[in-house]
């Protein structure tokens, strides 16, 4: 994976990868121009980068963004193509996305209020334009954190993103490939799965998206996607208040019809679903502490048996984390009502009246109840105060109201540097310096083309290591086949003792005397008879069928032929002859039997010998690499009974050294920390590894490592800042002097100790003592 963290992106610097995809990532960077404001850069990865059809997407998606304008929607700062590179730059939101927010803690309804609404909005901007997102999810949600309000909402990841064509505004919509249909199947309309996209199908995805903020869960969840899917196509729809009873049920109907399985049925537009969402909030909401309060009891609900006349609803539990807008104004605990006056029910305050001047209350009670009180049950004894007794109480009272009253009425009722009881007349002022803790994971690429660490490729050395064994094998071969038989050959001796020539015709048959056929293998003419002397003539032949018995001595065939006219006789005899037979034979099979039996053995061989070469504070990354040979010394279908076979494994390692690894991620850490923290922060834990380095993987001898290390910084005072810091502070109340120091950079907290009976530090600088700690320790 290509690792871009200190590399410069045409205007922008990167400085670390915040999240991955399977297709690109996202970086934090700094924007060169504008001083160094904080930017997210978005990337393609891999192959994807090469891709035509992923460049034009990419590209397309910047278009999209570049063309809306709303507040609620991630704008686009700049498009930019670096060295092949397509990267986008959009503003650094640090809340993250709505999917860590949830994880965190789950918002009140006034929140879900106000972040929803925002998230309409967007959505509805986007309609307008023509756009249909297709992608909404919690993940594509970012969030800016505000101190005083609900988080601000931005609607990111225009990647997926289709512009809405003829029939879109119907709910059928227009079918297309699913292959061109991309999304996440948590949220996914069930025509959408189908191939059909239309406005109604981001409907859906915010009746998913709203369920999810009310309870903090995704209604329908497996690890299964395409188990998610089908709860999609035909599971009920849940309802969010059967998961917390405080949410108010008007939000199961908004909900139920915004992820309606049918798109007719769901709302027409997002005006529509926010009307809803809003005519749902103002429904009644009567819930105190956990338990609903009068009249606003749930239908399956039982009254409780009236113990005065007053009904008293019964507890119904809600999640504490709703927020207070959602409670009735505080009220008073209620009074029990001692048993010998016949009941013990609480009963309730309304607004200020107390519960005895309660309507229903009736005069027996109410008198009863204002004479609860113990009444004395005898005169208690006078006690004599002696003079030892009162200097016991009063001398104490005295020095305690001198040590208070300064501290409380803030004045100070002696000198400044006054030794009371022997204190000091220092001031002493704790100071706890501020701590940064950083931490990430740089991928690191191990390589045996770099000689020395690279901090701005990420790269550092690596050794290959290279080791063999052979060993010979002698089996029996598997091969068998049967070989033609041979046919004898020889030749015959024709004698002509007519006055005419005679032909002899090839394939002239002749019987030995053993019943065995041979065959004349030419045509010949034998001369008549000249001077009175027969004439001679020899042709070829040979057996009919192959075989030794065919193999005959001179003599053996003879006899006539043609008509009478000639006499025939194998002058030699016939030879050559041989019976088919079975041989062995080499197979394939037999060299991969051997391999695939001794294979194993040999590996771990190899496997102790590379080991051997590891070297201190090596690590071999993964498995080695092994080559099997496998070889004969007799060919692959040559005869044999037997055949040796030789087996030789060779096996090739890649090694990094885990020091070396720690250490320069360190260094990268330590890089960060110099570039994002302000000078003044010193190494306070020095970096170290997180965990042990991971292999993420090895490819052509290079390794790819993920190093996760973490750090601690703090905030280091001069001697002149900490001089500087005096003179304002000289003379002035712990609060002005705290709210001071507080305002200084690098400072975390201020423990102020004033001497006894002083209320603010002393006017002379050489009395305060400022200390500072690291820990937050003030001892």
């Amino acid at each position: 994976m290509l690792s871009l963290e200190g590399k410069q992106l045409g205007n922008y610097d990167v400085i670390r990868r915040i999240r991955v995809g399977g297709m690109g990532a996202v970086y934090e960077g700094r924007q060169r121009t504008a001083f160094d404001r904080r930017v997210a850069i978005k990337v393609i990865l891999g192959d994807y980068a090469a891709d035509r059809d992923m460049r034009r997407r990419f590209a397309r998606e910047a278009r999209t963004i570049a063309r809306l304008h709303h507040p609620h929607i991630l704008q686009l700062i700049e498009f930019g193509d670096e060295q092949g590179i397509l990267y986008l730059v959009m503003p650094f939101i640090e809340g993250g996305t709505l999917t860590s927010y949830l994880r965190r803690s789950l918002p009140d309804l006034s929140e879900v209020s106000a972040m929803y609404q925002q998230l309409l909005d967007a959505v509805e901007y986007a309609h307008e334009e023509g756009l249909i997102h297709r992608d909404i999810k919690s993940s594509n949600v970012l969030l800016e954190m505000r101190r005083s309000a609900a988080p601000y909402v931005y609607l990111a990841d225009f990647g997926l993103v289709r512009t809405m064509r003829q029939g879109d505004s119907s709910p059928g919509g227009k079918q297309i490939p699913l292959d061109q249909v991309p999304g996440t199947p948590h949220y996914m309309a069930p025509e959408q799965t189908w191939g059909i996209v239309t406005p109604l199908t981001d409907i859906y995805a915010l009746g998913v998206l709203l369920y999810q903020m009310l309870t903090g869960n995704l209604p329908y969840n497996d690890p299964d996607d395409i188990r998610v899917i089908q709860m999609h196509l035909r599971a009920p729809i849940p309802a969010p208040s059967s998961q917390d009873a405080s949410i108010p049920v008007e939000m199961d109907e908004v909900v139920r019809v915004a992820m309606a399985k049918r798109p007719e049925d769901r709302y027409r537009s997002v005006a529509e679903l926010r009307m809803a969402f809003l005519a749902a909030l103002r429904g009644p909401a009567d819930i105190e502490d956990g338990v609903v309060a009068p009249g606003g009891a749930r239908q399956d609900q039982v009254d409780m048996p009236d113990m005065m006349g007053l009904p008293v609803p019964p507890p119904v539990h809600v999640s504490p984390r709703r927020s207070q807008a959602l409670r009735p104004p505080e009220v008073p605990e209620p009074i029990i009502i001692p048993r010998h006056l016949g009941a013990e029910t609480p009963l309730p305050v309304m607004g200020e009246v107390r519960e005895w001047e309660h309507p229903r209350v009736t005069d027996s009670v109410r008198n009863k109840l204002r004479v609860t009180e113990d009444p004395p049950a005898h005169k208690r004894r006078k006690h004599r105060f002696f003079p030892v007794l009162a200097a016991l109480v009063f001398v104490p009272l005295l020095l305690i109201s001198l040590l208070l009253v300064p501290r409380v009425f803030a004045i100070t009722l002696f000198p400044v540097g006054f030794p009371l009881l022997g204190d000091s007349p220092v001031a002493k002022i704790y100071v706890t310096a501020r701590t940064q803790s950083l931490q990430n994971k740089y991928l690191l690429t191990a390589s045996a083309q770099v000689k020395a660490p690279d901090l701005v490729a990420h790269k550092i050395p690596d050794r290959v290591v290279q080791q063999g064994v052979s060993a010979n094998f002698t089996v029996n071969t598997s091969g068998s086949k049967t070989t033609d038989g041979v046919a004898a050959q020889g030749s015959v001796e024709f004698t002509n003792n007519t006055n005419s020539s005679i032909l002899v015709n090839q394939g002239l048959v002749l019987v030995d005397v053993n019943n065995q056929r041979f065959v004349i293998t030419q045509t010949i003419t034998v001369p008549a008879r000249q001077n009175g002397q027969p004439s001679k003539q020899i042709a070829g032949a040979i057996a009919v069928v192959a075989g030794v018995a065919g193999n005959i001595p001179a003599g053996t065939l003879s006899g006539i032929c043609c008509n009478n006219t000639l006499v025939y006789k194998n002058i030699v005899a016939f030879s050559g002859g041989v019976d088919p037979q079975v041989i062995h034979t080499v197979l394939q099979a037999d060299l991969d039997a051997v391999q695939n039996a001794q294979q194993d053995k040999l590996k771990q061989q190899v496997l102790q010998k590379l080991q051997g070469q590891v070297g201190t504070d090596e690590v071999m990354a993964g498995s080695p690499d092994y080559a099997v040979t496998t070889t004969s010394n007799i060919a692959v279908g040559e005869q044999s009974d037997q055949v040796q076979v030789t087996v030789a494994v060779t096996g090739k390692a890649a090694l990094y050294n885990r020091v070396v690894a720690a250490q320069t991620a360190i260094q990268l850490l330590n890089k960060e920390a110099a570039q994002s923290l302000d000078k003044a922060y010193q190494v306070l834990d020095k970096p170290g590894l997180t965990v042990q380095p991971q292999v993420a993987q090895v490819k052509n001898g290079d390794i790819y490592l993920n190093v996760s290390v973490h750090g601690t910084w703090v905030y280091t005072f001069t001697p002149q800042e900490m001089d500087h810091w005096l003179q304002p502070i000289k003379g002035a109340t712990t609060e002005a002097a705290q709210a001071y120091l507080k305002s200084q950079p690098g400072i975390a907290s201020v423990d102020i100790r004033l001497p006894l009976g002083t209320s603010q530090l002393p006017i002379v600088t050489d009395d305060i003592q400022i200390i500072v700690t690291r820990t937050g320790a003030t001892g």
